[in-house]
């Protein structure tokens, strides 16, 4: 599917000090923040139309995850062994259909506006927010994304953005560069992310009639927490 939020500029990229790091040797923090970004894009990718692909993203996700947020493992364990069953896709499209798409009334929608701002209401001001903050960061959404800029798989996507400017700042050796993406992925963590996921979660474990979406739902949940906690404790 590509990168959904496009850059406008390809020399940017991300760290402060998060929870756990400060006293890590570089090339360990180099691996554990590759692997935070790599967590936020194949989570994001799961959150679009089940397709062929989706066993071998998760087959790459759960040493990532293993890494970033060891809790969350179990339930990428237990998507990989409904995906053995025989077509499964059709049936997980199906459920993807009725909690994500529509055309009736949407089960657990993936807006953040839904949770954030009360009444279901799509296109609210927190989306209009979601959406500066892209093109602050020099990111725009990509003409083959049909979504409202705070879907869940744009928001998870960007957290992958982010976190990408952030190594390539700190590996170049801009320190007050990278420190600022951190502090940008602490902000839509508090304010997008962060704020809504767990009432997402909710929604999805309590309609989905299908295991695979709950799970995702909690993996999504508990790792989106856990970096939270761990934005928060950056210094600075």
């Amino acid at each position: 599917m590509g990168i959904q939020l496009e850059q406008r500029s390809r020399h940017l990229l991300l760290v402060g000090s998060r929870k756990g790091e400060k006293n890590m040797k570089p090339n360990d923090w180099l691996s554990r923040e590759q692997a935070r970004r790599d967590s936020f894009k194949l989570l994001s990718e799961c959150y679009y139309p089940p397709d062929e692909e989706l066993g071998q993203k998760l087959k790459v996700l759960e040493p990532q995850m293993a890494v970033t947020c060891e809790e969350a493992v179990q339930y990428l364990h237990k998507m990989a062994e409904a995906l053995e069953s025989k077509d499964v896709l059709g049936s997980l499209a199906i459920e993807y259909a009725k909690l994500f798409v529509g055309p009736y009334k949407l089960l657990a929608p993936p807006y953040g506006s839904v949770y954030l701002e009360g009444e279901r209401k799509v296109m609210g001001d927190s989306t209009l927010d979601a959406r500066d903050r892209y093109h602050e960061a020099g990111v725009d959404i990509s003409e083959g994304f049909h979504e409202v800029p705070d879907h869940i798989a744009a928001e998870l996507e960007f957290m992958y953005f982010l976190i990408f400017k952030e190594i390539d700042a700190m590996v170049n050796g801009d320190i007050d560069g990278a420190v600022g993406q951190l502090n940008r992925q602490k902000a839509f963590l508090q304010l997008h992310l962060g704020a809504w996921v767990p009432a997402f979660a909710q929604h999805v474990e309590e309609n989905a009639e299908d295991e695979f979406y709950k799970d995702l739902a909690r993996c999504t949940s508990v790792f989106v927490k856990k970096d939270l906690e761990e934005s928060l404790a950056i210094d600075g």
